[in-house]
């Protein structure tokens, strides 16, 4: 990374992948991810409960990723991603993280994975850190979010 502007280059990656959930663009999404995948820590989520912060978590492949996104704009195929504040990149030397607080507009209008939509509106926001290394690539993600009803019934019915 040249000098100085590494933090630039991070926030990008991050804007590209927010990008390719607005465009639903899943190549792109997938793209943003390191090829070994990326740990993924939904501390929010429904299975998640009952575990310790450091319990939490689960290495997925950047395909894996980029089908659960898909899955998500099928159900949800008007959603829009807007930001509180956009992907900035932590402050001080090796913070390699970027911080982007943002929601979601749309509907729950179609079926994906079997689930039926109930035309609820698409309410979700949430907070995320992404850890994006030197190859500028996702490594990890830390989410705290809402789910939408699409979401939340996904998450019962594998229970």
């Amino acid at each position: 990374l040249r000098l100085g502007g590494g933090k630039k280059l991070r926030e990008r990656v991050v804007h590209k992948y927010f990008h390719g959930v607005d465009t639903k663009n899943i190549p792109q999404i997938v793209e943003c991810f390191h090829s070994d995948g990326a740990m993924i820590r939904d501390v929010c989520s429904l299975k998640n409960q009952e575990v310790s912060y450091h319990d939490v978590g689960k290495l997925a492949t950047a395909e894996f990723l980029g089908e659960r996104c898909r899955e998500f704009l099928v159900a949800h195929p008007d959603a829009k991603v807007m930001f509180h504040h956009g992907p900035t990149c932590g402050r001080g030397r090796n913070n390699n993280w970027v911080y982007a607080h943002w929601y979601e507009e749309g509907s729950w209008s179609a079926t994906s994975q079997g689930i039926e939509p109930d035309g609820s509106p698409l309410t979700v926001q949430g907070q995320t850190r992404f850890l994006v290394d030197d190859d500028l690539k996702i490594k990890e993600i830390v989410i705290t979010r809402t789910f939408s009803g699409w979401e939340e019934m996904l998450l019962t019915k594998g229970q």
